[in-house]
């Protein structure tokens, strides 16, 4: 098992950093373009939803997240101190009426739960944990495989 701890401030140009140390690790374990590219848009969506949403405030606060990998899967765990926020209770997005263009917004989650294997939330201590598993296989260190 390999794990990276990260700590960005609630700053959308922060993001970068976490989708840099994500592509670091695929590149280091052999993790696929397609699970990768997965894991990444997952990621984006929770943590930018999660920075233009969670505070009132308008202050700095700060986000935790560590990305595991094992064999057969990569997780990644966002833990924030927002307002509390259970994604998995989202509604569904509802289809626009015939003849009308959908509403812009609204489908991150929905997509996220497309994304990955498994999508969990608890609310611990004041503080929100998000869990996003991928299975997929991970390579031998050095290499990156295609899937």
């Amino acid at each position: 098992m390999r794990e990276v701890e990260l700590r960005i401030g609630s700053e959308m140009a922060e993001i970068g950093t976490l989708r840099d140390a994500l592509d670091a690790l695929a590149a280091e374990l052999g993790i696929g373009m397609r699970p990768l590219m997965q894991l990444q848009v997952a990621l984006d969506e929770v943590v930018s939803n999660l920075i233009k949403y969670a505070w009132d405030d308008g202050g700095r606060h700060e986000i935790l997240v560590r990305i595991r990998a094992g064999a057969d899967q990569v997780e990644l765990e966002i833990v924030d101190d927002g307002r509390a926020f259970d994604p998995l209770a989202a509604p569904a997005p509802e289809p626009p009426p015939a003849g009308k263009r959908p509403r812009p917004g609204g489908l991150g989650i929905h997509m996220v739960k497309q994304l990955v294997d498994q999508f969990a939330y608890e609310r611990i201590a004041g503080r929100n944990h998000t869990r996003l598993v991928k299975s997929c296989a991970v390579g031998a260190i050095g290499g990156r495989k295609e899937e």
